[in-house]
């Protein structure tokens, strides 16, 4: 479950990334007609592989949210950054790109964006910094687990040794009566022994 979660933010940023670079990459205004829908044709296909994956994105952040990987919340989190990240890129296909820095209000609409994809990787440290406090959590409950099966084997060997210390008394008991029951047996042949002669003598 949390490898899902992992790879899903780790697929995200990705996504982010290229789409920053996307932003921040300058429209090529070479006059050479060539060069100019070469570069033109690469963004396009960029802008298209990023808009591909953020739609795998939804679709598995919607797997998640429908087997309960993901809380109400964590899935609304993520999808208003997929929201974002899908608004930054009509924007920018809206205006055929980013604008060159200094010509009209591209700058600032560069800056803008800019700022919102640092929010949002932001956003997605925290997240990953909660998957980090759950592993150390599981990490130590797993280490407690350890311990008591530890202590449970040690107690086995006491117990084990404490039967094995009961057994071999019974033994030496049972040893004990036996010897005990010899004598008694050669004290009544002794006796009767005894009467034989007094009656022999007789």
């Amino acid at each position: 479950m949390i490898n899902q979660i992992t790879s899903w933010d780790n697929e995200y940023a990705r996504l982010a990334r290229a789409a920053s670079q996307l932003r921040t990459t300058p429209i090529n205004n070479n006059n050479n007609n060539n060069s100019s829908s070469f570069a033109n044709q690469q963004r396009q296909g960029q802008a298209a592989s990023i808009q591909t994956g953020i739609q795998r994105l939804g679709s598995q952040l919607t797997g998640l949210e429908n087997n309960l990987t993901l809380t109400p919340m964590e899935a609304s989190r993520r999808r208003a950054l997929l929201d974002g990240l899908k608004g930054q890129l009509s924007s920018d296909g809206g205006a055929g790109g980013v604008a060159v820095a200094g010509v009209g209000g591209g700058e600032t609409s560069t800056a803008a964006a800019l700022r919102r994809q640092d929010d949002m990787i932001d956003e997605l440290a925290v997240g990953v910094g909660r998957l980090k406090n759950q592993t150390n959590l599981i990490h130590q409950e797993a280490n407690s687990h350890v311990r008591l099966l530890n202590e449970m084997d040690s107690n086995v060997d006491l117990a084990n040794q404490g039967l094995e210390e009961e057994t071999r008394r019974a033994m030496r008991l049972r040893e004990e009566k036996s010897v005990w029951r010899l004598h008694l047996i050669i004290v009544a042949l002794s006796v009767l022994l005894f009467l034989l002669i007094l009656m022999g003598l007789s």
